[in-house]
């Protein structure tokens, strides 16, 4: 499971920009970024970005494997 390719498999599926992302998130671009870089991604926030792409979090999870 590599959460960091599935993030970025999910951005350029829904074609949606970091900040935008963030926005929905109510996080910041940087913490976007820095999901990227370590595909560390807790639980909650996993959920947070499933939903706010249009992804189960079954779905999500399998486009980085």
């Amino acid at each position: 499971m590599d959460l960091s390719k599935s993030l970025k498999i999910a951005i350029a599926t829904k074609g949606v920009k970091h900040k935008d992302l963030a926005i929905k998130l109510n996080t910041s671009g940087q913490q976007i970024s820095n999901w990227i870089r370590t595909g560390c991604i807790k639980q909650k926030s996993l959920v947070s970005i499933s939903e706010a792409l249009g992804f189960s979090v079954s779905e999500f999870i399998a486009l980085g494997e």
